[in-house]
């Protein structure tokens, strides 16, 4: 009976693993089309985008190493941060928003999130969507626009408490992805725009 119970947590083990990795090469190929876009027809300069910013973030006694994909700037400031996910974005939603808020003070303004299938753009602040789709990503001239006159303040230091555990939370846990055709039919697609 505990060969079984053995030989089925090894199967488990398998899986979770693929699952994993097969997440990770989706999150890269995510990545790649993220950055072609960012540089193609939302206008950035490569000197606007930084890649695979990571920051520390030390919660008590503890110091990790968190990141985001990308962090783009604007008029002299950092104002989008950019979260790449295999799926599920509307799980990641909250993980990018806190990144946001954590990465700096004040906060990144925008908050994107982006997967094979869609994009979505969030207000940093109100956590409010401000766009959806690829098109909701804004491109270099609706970035600014968007931070004209725009205001932001330091996080209260109990707000910045909850928002390290919020993103470390999320940090440690790896999401399952789509799996079988349909996730490589969706990354294909994405990829075509």
């Amino acid at each position: 009976m505990e060969d079984e119970f053995v030989t089925r947590e090894k199967k488990i083990l398998s899986i979770v693993k693929q699952e994993i990795e097969d997440g990770e090469e989706m999150a890269v190929a995510v990545r790649h089309m993220a950055e072609r876009m960012l540089l193609g027809e939302k206008g950035y300069a490569p000197s606007d985008i930084e890649t695979k910013v990571s920051f520390n973030v030390t919660l008590g006694k503890e110091t990790v190493t968190s990141f985001v994909d990308f962090l783009v700037s604007s008029g002299g400031r950092h104002a989008m941060v950019i979260k790449c996910a295999a799926g599920s974005l509307s799980s990641r939603e909250r993980h990018v928003v806190a990144a946001a808020r954590v990465l700096e003070s004040p906060p990144v303004p925008i908050a994107v999130v982006i997967d094979p299938m869609s994009a979505v753009v969030l207000d940093t602040a109100t956590e409010e969507v401000i766009g959806e789709g690829f098109d909701g990503i804004p491109s270099k001239q609706e970035l600014s626009g968007l931070l004209e006159g725009r205001e932001s303040k330091p996080l209260a230091p109990e707000k910045l408490e909850r928002e390290k555990r919020v993103l470390l939370a999320f940090d440690a846990i790896r999401c399952c992805v789509p799996q079988g055709a349909e996730g490589g039919v969706a990354l294909d697609k994405a990829q075509d725009k």
